[in-house]
């Protein structure tokens, strides 16, 4: 049986009017019921969108973002494109000796930053992400060392500080209203997170142990803030043929979660079919939803991206239109894994604006998705397509 609800959702997306015994209306709504949902619930079937954790300070300090040559800010041009989904790092709280050491951009991704970026987010409508470092800055496979605060923590201690942690910025957010939809804990977690204590290789040993038992404490924090809404959980990795072994060991030591993130860069990853090998290969044993959450490909041939050119995954030209076609065949590997299991693609760096002066020499501002004058590039409309059902 159809309750009123759901009809007058249906009749509201296909423009009609109904009234409480206009059956003919009825009838028809009820027949194209279906496809009507279907149509509705895809826009976040596939999550196209991109990390865009700067663009709070860029929009700040000058910097101008423009869709069809038109200034309308960041978020408006990602849902101008038809991008569903947009992200937004964490990092934990720089001392002031680490602030005066990396610098202010290293040590920015702060609670006190993200906060009002995310509520901007969720109030334009779009899928929140939350990719929580558990670090003062930068973690990646090489870079995973635990915040000053926590670094002198038996393991049992930072257990707890970090479960602790985890509920408290999941509560503050879900009460400013920009609870996210979906939740990373850690960032490229291939050599674990929160060193030393969550180092996954000593001496040539693997700890699991010690990793689960952190991804564990993480997450339960999550949930426990959560309230009645419990996002969607992802645990990311670089681009690396191990996958299939990592997620399984995290599953055979009791860590529950949602979503594989896999991380793929051309520069490091080579050849596109080496993405498509290793994808298929997590889809079929690992049996869960895959989400390439970072990416990119240069859009200008200059020096920025010299050392890039003669790396061979870099099989498309250095150009807007090239950028594009590399952005259609990410989506194309992803959208035909076996079973359905491939679930979004996200740009990486593609808030870094040419257009503003701490960002004009950066090698990634030649990366992202707006060009030197903050104009939208073509591979934006490409990920928008993708999020509406298009890119197949």
């Amino acid at each position: 049986m159809i309750d009123t609800v759901t009809l007058d959702r249906a009749a509201s997306i296909i423009g009609v009017r109904i009234k409480r015994h206009h059956w003919v209306v009825l009838i028809l709504i009820m027949a194209a019921l279906p496809n009507v949902l279907r149509a509705a619930s895809a826009k976040t079937d596939f999550l196209a969108g991109a990390d865009v954790s700067y663009f709070g300070y860029i929009e700040a300090h000058g910097g101008i973002y423009r869709y069809d040559r038109k200034p309308m800010g960041l978020i408006q041009a990602f849902k101008q494109s038809g991008c569903n989904c947009l992200r937004l790092r964490l990092w934990h709280r720089a001392t002031r000796m680490e602030q005066s050491r990396l610098g202010k951009l290293a040590t920015l991704n702060d609670l006190a930053y993200t906060l009002p970026l995310a509520q901007k987010i969720k109030k334009a409508g779009l899928y929140f992400i939350l990719d929580m470092h558990f670090s003062d800055t930068w973690a990646d496979p090489g870079h995973q060392f635990a915040p000053a605060a926590w670094r002198k923590l038996t393991l049992s201690q930072l257990r707890v500080r970090l479960r602790a942690y985890c509920r408290r910025v999941i509560a503050t957010l879900r009460k400013a209203h920009a609870m996210p939809d979906m939740v990373l804990v850690g960032n490229e977690i291939n050599s674990g997170m929160l060193w030393p204590q969550g180092k996954l290789w000593v001496n040539h040993k693997a700890r699991w142990n010690r990793l689960a038992s952190l991804l564990k404490a993480a997450i339960a924090g999550v949930y426990a803030g959560s309230g009645t809404h419990t996002p969607k959980i992802m645990i990311q990795l670089a681009d690396t043929s191990y996958a299939p072994e990592f997620y399984h060991q995290l599953m055979a030591h009791g860590v529950h979660f949602d979503v594989i993130g896999y991380d793929f860069y051309p520069y490091w990853g080579g050849a596109l079919k080496h993405l498509k090998s290793h994808l298929e290969k997590l889809a079929n044993s690992v049996h869960k939803p895959i989400i390439v959450a970072e990416t990119a490909y240069p859009w200008i041939n200059d020096a920025h991206n010299a050392r890039w050119k003669s790396k061979p995954g870099m099989q498309f030209p250095f150009t807007p239109a090239g950028q594009a076609r590399y952005a259609r065949a990410v989506i194309k590997i992803v959208k035909t894994l076996p079973d359905h299991l491939g679930r979004g693609v996200w740009w990486w760096g593609a808030e870094y604006n040419p257009d503003q002066k701490d960002f004009a020499r950066n090698s990634w501002s030649y990366r992202s998705l707006f060009d030197k004058h903050g104009n939208a590039l073509p591979a934006m409309r490409v990920l928008g397509e993708a999020a509406r059902g298009g890119e197949k």
